[in-house]
């Protein structure tokens, strides 16, 4: 497969199995008539393996060492994005973002093997709607130490100014999405 039948293989996928048009509440608190699951897809081996390899070329040339989200909407995308980068010959940590830190040990907000000082980082999440997850993740990785260099979404909701919140936190870094919700609705 090449890249664009690989990027038309997953937005089948995500229409799908991940797109679910009914009226539901978001994690914003927002109604909404559709609801993108896409860790339905992300899951799976065939939806892990395409979005692996669709993130890590974009992901690239920003020369991240670690790539990490907030649990648990980032995880499955972590490992894909880390498989991937692997498989093309750069070694990419993966970390995970608690969404509260530990009450034992060393009270960790990340997990993962990543984090030295300046450790360059992408930053993933599976949705992008009003950028909550995407910009906890961030700030609890810069205060590991981290440097986000690149930020990426499988699906960009295109709503509640999300991509904009974002893109101001990451102060030059590039925010990709595999994907728009207007994409996949149209499928």
């Amino acid at each position: 497969m090449n890249n664009e039948s690989e990027r038309a293989r997953l937005a089948g996928l995500l229409a799908e199995r991940a797109l679910f048009r009914e009226s539901v509440v978001l994690a914003s608190g927002r109604r909404s008539d559709y609801y993108l699951d896409v860790r339905q897809v992300l899951l799976d081996p065939e939806g892990a393996y395409l979005a692996g390899r669709l993130s890590y070329p974009v992901l690239a040339p920003a020369g991240p060492r670690a790539v990490g989200g907030l649990t648990l909407g980032a995880d499955p995308l972590v490992c894909a994005v880390s498989a991937a980068a692997y498989a093309a010959g750069d070694h990419w940590t993966g970390f995970f973002v608690r969404k509260e830190a530990k009450k034992h040990g060393l009270q960790h907000w990340l997990e993962g093997p990543f984090v030295e000082e300046g450790t360059p980082v992408a930053i993933v999440d599976d949705v992008l709607t009003s950028g909550g997850s995407m910009l906890i993740a961030l700030e609890k990785a810069r205060a590991a130490g981290a440097l986000v260099v690149a930020a990426l979404v499988v699906v960009d909701r295109g709503e509640d100014d999300g991509r904009a919140k974002v893109e101001a936190e990451l102060a030059g870094a590039p925010l990709h999405a595999l994907f728009t919700a207007q994409e996949l609705l149209a499928l």
